[in-house]
Formats: structure tokens, C-alpha cells, sequence
């Protein structure tokens, strides 16, 4: 049986070449009456096609056909919106009513029915997930060189007993998820996609960074350090010639720990299941916007810094131990912290702020490797951030090529508002003004001064080990109810030498007067 979708695509394309035919046969262009009297003969004979009609009226997401008439299609709710309600529903169940009598049954028979209807998410329990991570755990240690265990470790890992090394200990402890002892994962849900999938469409940072799933929470990626050398050598002539000189051909592997996240929301008592329906798509729409600019503050900003002085993002404070930021470091920490080399001081003014951008590109030059990270082949591979007052000012430099100039064959990328030589340059609210130095004091009258961050995106990398998990509880001293998105990922940046000293791929111009 052809499959149904090309069926369509032969019988509609056979429709209008019937018309295309009609008018190539003719001497002069036929009048408007004639093609609509084709149009209309062309149809009618469609109009037999049961499955042709219903795929004009629903489109090609049938599954949402189940919620025509519900009440959820009447306050506008689609497939992620009542996957989402349905999750929390079901991550009530049994927690008293906010109306005090009795408790939560879970979701309703009607959003059962409709999302058992539409949707193809699994739940897998807690203690499943928990076998998974051990499992990736117990797969990953027996690859873990000898020389990262020292001591009884080290005895206990000749033997082969990595269960009993107090590093496999630690990391049990690290990955543990037993500490709800409740709730479930969503697999496969729409919203969830639609989550993750909103912050890297509507990221200007993170979306460009390449990204992969983690099958244990710590990836190790393998990362190229020399090239071997070619070398000139003469014909072996004798049946006892000595071999040829050999060369290494150098690797080194970046390592990326899975941290986790969480979003966390409130809301009172009073809305019932009836009553939070018109909140959903808000919950849904605020948690999409937290990831977008969040993941990438991640990406820009991290930090691990955690003291009273010295975070690029807290620079004379000791930042809370919930800040995002803490969780890695990021494309911002290279220049201003690990690489100084790479890192341009315009002390206060804003003269010849073309060529200096320029010459960022110089500065991401990996001679002892041939890498040139400042000059790839790809002239999107590099890209500008700025903070929006200096992009602004960027594109008042008589040098830049702006979007209204790009032309109408230009492909923009997302965020893109101008080019510094053939590279992008994008603005985000993730790039804080800051002090002269390059870091954002927590005095906010002190962040007077532009910044602008250069990175190519092949050299760093984000690893998911959880998407997303809802889990929600009610908090009966105050009458609310309490959401909480949770997920872990990771970010490595690729270094040739194992140390962030040996980081080329990113570099920061700072201290830039915005007057």
C-alpha cells in the first residue's frame, strides 16, 4: 500500500500540472475566469478523497483532532500544554487539596483520556532512572585510567573492584537522584522537546555550541593536539634499510561533568484543575524563557569561582551557591582569567574599536599546533557578544556591514545585527556592562564599561544527561503549590594541553567607554 503522505503529494501535484499543461497549450495567457473554472474542475475531483480532505483541514498533526470540543482546546491548550497540565496533575496525586477536603486524585478522567489520547510520553519511575545512572556509573570506571586512582584505590582498581574505591563512592554520591525518593521522568513528551528545543531556538549563544547526550554523568571527549609532521626522507634502496623516522600524532580528552538545574515556581492554592488551565501556557512560556537566557549566561558567563572576591560575574562579593554560573567555567572566563594574553584592554575609550575587535582574531592563534581558532574556514564558526549598548555603538563604526546592507540573498542568523569583517555579531542580555576590569561588580552603578567576547563555537561542546523532570508539592502553611523543573547538563572546552591555560578558541575586549 503506498504510503499515505506521498499519495497526496502525487494526487496534488497531478492537479496543477493538469493546469500547467492547459496554459502551456494555449497561444495567449488564459483569463482569470478560465483558471478558476480548472481550479474548480480540479477539486471537485479531490472531493472524493476522504483523506486528502481531512489533511487540508487538520494539517498533518492529526493527533490534536482528540482535543477539538474539550475544554482544554477552548482556552487555547495544545499537545505540550495538556502533557505539561497532566504531569503536574499527576505529581500531586495523593498531596491534600488546597481546598483542605480530602486529597488530590491526580488528573481528572477527562485530561486521562485526552492525553492519553494525543500523547506518546513514558513514564519511567524514579528507581528505574536510578538503575540507569548506576549502570552508566559501573560501565564508565573500568575506563578511567589507572593513574587517576592513587593509593587503596589504586590496589582496589588493579582487582577490578571500582565499587569499593572511595572515587566510585564519591560519584554515587555526586549522580545520586534518591534524595526526593519520589516522582517521575517524562520521556519523550512534547513539552519537554518544545522546552528544550525553545532555549536553543531562541538562544543567541548556546544554540550555536554543538551539543550531544551523555550516557554516564561524566563524559570524557577526545580532543586532537599535534598533527603529525610530514617528513622528507630518500628511497630505500637496500634489503637492510633502516625504517623511517617515526612522529606522534599527540590527544588529549576534555572531560564534562553533568551539574544540575532547576526551575523553581510558586503559585497559591486557589487554582484548582479548572482554574490553572489558562495558567499552563504561561508556566510553559516563563520556563521556556528562563532556559533561553539562562543557558546562555551558562555558556558566556561560567565561572566556578565561588569566594568573596575574584567571579567575573560577582567581582567583589561572595556569590549565593545556587548562581548558575558556578556550575563551569565559560567562553568569558578564557580571556579574563585563564588565557590573559587573549584579552584586549580599550582603558576607557572607544578609538579604533573596529581594528581592535579585528585583532581579537590574532589572538586565538594556536602556533605550537598550527590550530588558528581566530580565522576558520566557516566564517560563521566565529562569533561576536556583546552587550547591547556596545553593539549598538559597534554599529555606528563606518567599517561594520549591518543587516539593512547584508542584501536580500543574505542568510542572518538568529540575533546577528551586524558583521565584523565576514563574522557575526550578536547582542545578548547575557553580556553584562561591567567595571574596568572586565568583571560585573555587585554594585550596579559601578558597571559602566562595554565588553565583547570573540569565540569559536567548535571549540566548546554541552552535554545533556537529563532533559527535564517536573515534580510538584503543596505547601499547606502557606496555600501553595510548588513547581520545580529540574535537568543536568554539562560543558567542556576543548584544550590541547588538559589545562584551561592552553585555551585559544575564545578572546574579550573590555573597558570600552559607552559615552
Amino acid at each position: 500500500m503506498p504510503d499515505k503522505d506521498t499519495q497526496l503529494e502525487k494526487e496534488f501535484g497531478a492537479f496543477l500540472e493538469k493546469i500547467e499543461q492547459r496554459m502551456s497549450a494555449m497561444d495567449k495567457a488564459p483569463t482569470e475566469d478560465q483558471v478558476k473554472a480548472w481550479v474548480r474542475e480540479g477539486l471537485d475531483d479531490l472531493k472524493g478523497d476522504e483523506e486528502f480532505i481531512r489533511r487540508m483541514r487538520f494539517g498533518d498533526n492529526t493527533t490534536e483532532r482528540e482535543l477539538v470540543g474539550t475544554k482544554f482546546a477552548r482556552h487555547n491548550l495544545g499537545l505540550a500544554e495538556v502533557e505539561l497540565l497532566f504531569d503536574l496533575q499527576n505529581a500531586l496525586t495523593g498531596q491534600k487539596r488546597a481546598t483542605g477536603d480530602g486529597v488530590y486524585k491526580g488528573p481528572s478522567d477527562e485530561l486521562k483520556n485526552t492525553f492519553e489520547a494525543i500523547s506518546d510520553a513514558v513514564y519511567i519511575p524514579d528507581e528505574e532512572i536510578r538503575k540507569i545512572d548506576r549502570k552508566a556509573l559501573d560501565d564508565l570506571f573500568p575506563r578511567i585510567p589507572l593513574a587517576r586512582f592513587y593509593g587503596k584505590d589504586r590496589v582496589l582498581a588493579k582487582k577490578g573492584a571500582f565499587e569499593l574505591t572511595e572515587a566510585y563512592q564519591r560519584a554515587i554520591r555526586a549522580m545520586d537522584t534518591a534524595e526526593s525518593g519520589y516522582g517521575s521522568q517524562l520521556v519523550g513528551a512534547q513539552y519537554v522537546g518544545d522546552l528544550w528545543e525553545a532555549a536553543r531556538r531562541e538562544s543567541v549563544i548556546f544554540s550555536r555550541i554543538e551539543s550531544f547526550e551523555m550516557t554516564a554523568p561524566t563524559a570524557y571527549l577526545p580532543v586532537e593536539v599535534d598533527i603529525p609532521e610530514l617528513l622528507f626522507v630518500s628511497e630505500s634502496t637496500a634489503n637492510n634499510s633502516a625504517n623511517y623516522s617515526t612522529v606522534k600524532t599527540g590527544s588529549q580528552r576534555v572531560q564534562v561533568d553533568a551539574k544540575k538545574f532547576v526551575l523553581h515556581q510558586m503559585f497559591s492554592g486557589e487554582m484548582e484543575e479548572d482554574a490553572i488551565l489558562p495558567f499552563v501556557p504561561f508556566l510553559r512560556r516563563q520556563a521556556e524563557l528562563g532556559m533561553r537566557h539562562y543557558s546562555d549566561s551558562l555558556a558566556l558567563n561560567g565561572d566556578t569561582t565561588n569566594a568573596g572576591t575574584g567571579n567575573i560575574n560577582l567581582d567583589d562579593a561572595d556569590p549565593a551557591d545556587t548562581k548558575h554560573y558556578l556550575a563551569f567555567d565559560g567562553i568569558r572566563h578564557v580571556g579574563l582569567v585563564d588565557v590573559t594574553t587573549n584579552q584586549t584592554d580599550m582603558s576607557g575609550a572607544a578609538v579604533a574599536l573596529y581594528d581592535k575587535l579585528l585583532k581579537l582574531r590574532g589572538k586565538m592563534i594556536d602556533s605550537a599546533r598550527f590550530v588558528d581558532w581566530g580565522h576558520p574556514i566557516d566564517p560563521t564558526d566565529l562569533i561576536y557578544v556583546a552587550d547591547p549598548e556596545s553593539a549598538d555603538l559597534i554599529a555606528l563604526q563606518d567599517e561594520v556591514l549591518t543587516v539593512d546592507k547584508y542584501g536580500a540573498g543574505a542568510t542572518v542568523l538568529a540575533g546577528e545585527q551586524l558583521k565584523i569583517g565576514r563574522h557575526p555579531l550578536i547582542s545578548s542580555m547575557a553580556m553584562s556592562k561591567t567595571e574596568a576590569d572586565g568583571k560585573v561588580s555587585t554594585t550596579g552603578g559601578n558597571n559602566t564599561l562595554g565588553q565583547v567576547a570573540a569565540f569559536n563555537r567548535r571549540g566548546y561542546v554541552v552535554g545533556w544527561r537529563r532533559r527535564v523532570k517536573l515534580e510538584a508539592e503543596r505547601l499547606i502553611g502557606s496555600d501553595q503549590t510548588r513547581l520545580v523543573w529540574s535537568m543536568r547538563l554539562g560543558m567542556g572546552r576543548f584544550t590541547p594541553t588538559g589545562a584551561a591555560s592552553g585555551i585559544e578558541s575564545a578572546a574579550v575586549l573590555f573597558n570600552l567607554s559607552l559615552a
